[in-house]
């Protein structure tokens, strides 16, 4: 009997494999479209292709979805995981989607970063600042103070801290409840952090730093990006092993550098990866690597310290150039009510677009997901003061061109000519003076009765020959 039992388990075990093959094997594989957000954590891989979240597996040489969602929301910018939900930041604002991907909740207000921790989320708006939302257990926002600042990327320290890299002021750590507890102003201009095991990785300009974080925080390594005016866009930490993306404005250069950090704290290069230096997101798999660029998608497998190429695709032609954003809206000079407010430009072949608001960068927007029109509509939603705005958006293309449009100005203001519209009254458009009317009413009051009369002689007659023909009967 008990050999009889251990086959059975066994035979149930092999159709449960078979079953779940077969289920793989029927799964669609992910579109080649248009990538705008990458997020991962070694064992799962969520992309955002236009308003659409996909988690992906990786078998074989296929790229099978294991589920997909349409949010129904702007193009989606990043992604966050703090069990048991998924933060998705999009163009139009922050989406919290539960363990059945269901929308718990959404708070308005695009960004460029987005992290997480057991009790709280913040989105790194660039010039917007940091914005941050306490999160309850049912996955409900509750917004708090921002934090004014520039902010290009946000990373979760521990349980009880984040750090914001922002740019000329280096990088700093917050307490939850906003206040500064470190701060780091040597690294400039900082673009990027990370945290791992009390050691932070900043990536600012062409540089890679390693700082151990105790007591006294001291600098454990470095590395230097080739030509000097490379950025570091990107990195994912994976055990020893620190992946940096890269980009360069002339579209040459490796995309891809991979570091190792040693049991003594040497930083070694240990491989290289492309040639057309876009290696704008990562995201790892186990021994799979993804770099996403522009309108690229790269996947790479890792044997020992060897990358090799598992397939590459482009969603765009390389023949397609950016053209300078036109057809802004609200219109040139417009006025418009305060608050929140969505600005929307056409354009086309960009890979994606930047942002500004009287003088400064506020965001970088990915392309819309449109695909009717030769000219697409953008946007971005921004909230605005009263007075007179300054706007500019920047087309970027992958081949690190830039065209501008013209500046554009908005009038924000709650007051005159964009004041509460009062409706009609149901009384007539026009009324006519008291003699005119009087006239009027006589003049049809002498038709009613001379209608009226003429009547009764019609009705009259009509009865007098009817008699006349009785008689003649």
């Amino acid at each position: 009997m008990a050999v009889a039992s251990k086959l059975l388990r066994i035979l149930a075990l092999c159709l449960c494999l078979a079953r779940s093959e077969l289920l793989l094997s029927a799964q669609a594989e992910l579109p080649r479209a248009p990538i705008s957000a990458l997020w991962s954590d070694g064992t799962r891989v969520l992309i955002g292709q236009g308003s659409t979240l996909s988690e992906v597996m990786p078998i074989g040489e296929r790229l099978l979805i294991r589920w997909q969602v349409g949010l129904g929301r702007g193009a989606l910018q990043a992604m966050a995981v703090c069990a048991p939900f998924i933060f998705v930041l999009s163009a139009d604002g922050l989406s919290v989607l539960d363990v059945e991907r269901r929308e718990r909740a959404f708070a308005r207000g695009g960004g460029h970063r987005v992290a997480c921790n057991a009790d709280q989320v913040w989105v790194a708006a660039l010039g917007a600042g940091v914005r941050r939302y306490q999160v309850t257990a049912d996955g409900r926002l509750s917004a708090l103070t921002p934090i004014q600042t520039v902010a290009h990327d946000v990373t979760a320290s521990g349980a009880n801290a984040f750090w914001v890299a922002e740019g000329e002021l280096g990088v700093r750590r917050y307490a939850l409840n906003g206040e500064v507890q470190l701060w780091l102003d040597a690294f400039t201009p900082a673009q990027i952090v990370r945290e791992r095991d009390d050691k932070l990785f900043i990536g600012y300009g062409a540089q890679l730093s390693i700082v151990s974080l105790g007591a006294s925080p001291q600098v454990i390594g470095t590395a230097t990006l080739i030509p000097s005016d490379a950025r570091l866009t990107d990195l994912l930490i994976a055990g020893d092993r620190i992946y940096a993306g890269r980009q360069h404005s002339s579209g040459r250069g490796a995309s891809l550098v991979v570091f190792e950090l040693s049991a003594a704290d040497a930083l070694r290069l240990v491989a290289q990866f492309g040639e057309d230096g876009d290696g704008a997101q990562l995201g790892a798999f186990g021994a799979e690597l993804f770099i996403v660029g522009g309108s690229t998608f790269t996947w790479l497998r890792f044997d020992q310290a060897t990358p090799r190429l598992v397939m590459t695709w482009s969603a765009v032609s390389s023949q397609c150039a950016p053209n300078a954003p036109t057809d802004p809206q609200p219109s040139d000079g417009a006025q418009v009510r305060s608050g929140r407010l969505r600005l929307e430009w056409r354009a086309s072949c960009a890979d994606s677009f930047e942002l500004w608001l009287d003088g400064t960068l506020l965001a970088t927007v990915p392309p819309s997901a449109e695909t009717d029109s030769e000219r697409p509509l953008h946007g971005y939603t921004v909230a605005l003061d009263e007075g007179v705005h300054r706007w500019q958006v920047i087309a970027l293309g992958a081949d690190g061109a830039r065209v501008a449009s013209p500046t554009w100005r908005v009038h924000v203001t709650s007051e005159g000519l964009l004041g509460t519209p009062i409706a009609p009254s149901g009384s007539l458009l026009y009324q006519p003076l008291p003699a005119a009317r009087a006239l009027a009413e006589a003049i049809l009051t002498l038709s009613a009765a001379a209608c009226g009369g003429l009547l009764v002689v019609i009705a009259a007659a009509w009865w007098l020959g009817r008699r006349a023909q009785q008689r003649q009967w």
